[in-house]
């Protein structure tokens, strides 16, 4: 699998997707491994991660990801409906997309739900969740007082 090294929000989700898909898969920056890949333009390996299997077959964005998850039999799915279903290539491949266009400010949203360290996450997004929902929670009690008042 190679990524972008420069990519904050790269390293982070790479180290992440180790934990799933243990040693069978090496990840590597774009940045160390372009000199072997030389019918690679620079451009694609910035665009989206590619994961280059042992034939020579490359495969880039949400179909690098899914076939990662699938070769470690880990949500298997996602890889066959994104061979199967038309729509659901397009739904991610957008989605991917989008991700990469937003990857400064995903890469704030990743630290501030998870934590700085992406070895050893934290559960801030539940904190978040909770604080949420008991904000919602007060102004419904609120609306309900002010409105048995009147």
């Amino acid at each position: 699998m190679v990524y972008d090294g420069k990519c904050g929000f790269c390293k982070y989700w790479i180290i992440k997707w180790k934990k799933i898909s243990g040693d069978e898969i090496h990840y590597i920056s774009y940045q160390r491994a372009a000199h072997k890949f030389k019918d690679i333009e620079e451009k694609h390996f910035k665009e989206a991660v590619r994961l280059i299997d042992s034939s020579g077959r490359i495969y880039n964005g949400p179909d690098a990801a899914f076939r990662t998850f699938y070769m470690k039999g880990k949500v298997p799915f996602l890889h066959l409906w994104y061979e199967k279903y038309k729509w659901f290539r397009k739904l991610t491949n957008f989605l991917y997309q989008w991700v990469a266009d937003n990857r400064n400010f995903l890469f704030k949203i990743s630290v501030r739900l998870f934590g700085k360290s992406a070895r050893n996450p934290q559960p801030f997004w539940a904190y978040y969740l909770i604080g949420s929902i008991a904000i919602l929670l007060t102004l419904i009690c609120v609306y309900i007082a002010n409105s048995a008042t009147q």
